[in-house]
């Protein structure tokens, strides 16, 4: 490395090999946009978007995602990566912000449809949320006051998730099906 600088490996295909005629797992061993494996076993041959339900009335849809700082909740007690990113925040879309009254900084609970509030989280108003939504990175709201440094800093997306949906067809569970509303003066 320190005479080459950088060493390429033989090129691989991206795909398939070159010159070798692709295999899929399927009764005609093609890639089938109708599928008699569905249609045998009950489902649409060719399967449907179902658009999500909505929620109630005056409620958020609550989303979740990672943090490039951390990994999950494990790495938040680490000095370094805790300076980079202490707490999280629940994104707010700024139409909205601007209609509640609420500025980003300011604190907030989180309270989903079965009763559920979360412990107080910044609000982070920005154009980067749809308004029907809110955002929260995971694995914040720590209860164990033994994690002195990471107690008490954010909310547990996690704690609000008191419902989830499971996919028909492939089993994965969808928890996008949770509804907040907002509660300022946290």
């Amino acid at each position: 490395m320190k005479q080459k600088g950088l060493v390429r490996g033989p090129q691989q295909p991206l795909y398939f090999e070159d010159g070798v005629p692709a295999e899929f797992p399927t009764p005609t061993g093609k890639i089938e946009f109708y599928s008699t494996q569905l249609k045998d076993a009950g489902f649409d041959p060719v399967p449907r978007y179902t658009r999500p339900a909505d929620g109630p009335p005056g409620t958020f849809r609550l989303l979740s995602g990672r943090a490039p700082v951390h990994t999950f909740s494990r790495t938040q007690s680490n000095p370094v990566l805790r300076d980079a990113m202490d707490e999280n925040e629940v994104w707010v879309n700024g139409d909205v912000g601007a209609r509640l009254g609420l500025h980003s900084g300011d604190y907030v609970r989180l309270r989903n449809q079965d009763g559920v509030v979360s412990d107080r989280v910044k609000a982070r108003v920005t154009a980067a949320i749809r308004p029907d939504c809110v955002y929260m990175v995971h694995g914040f709201g720590h209860t164990s006051k033994g994690l002195r440094s990471t107690f008490g800093k954010g909310a547990s997306d996690a704690q609000l998730m008191t419902r989830y949906a499971v996919d028909p067809l492939m089993g994965g569970t969808g928890i996008n099906v949770n509804f907040v509303t907002i509660e300022q003066g946290a």
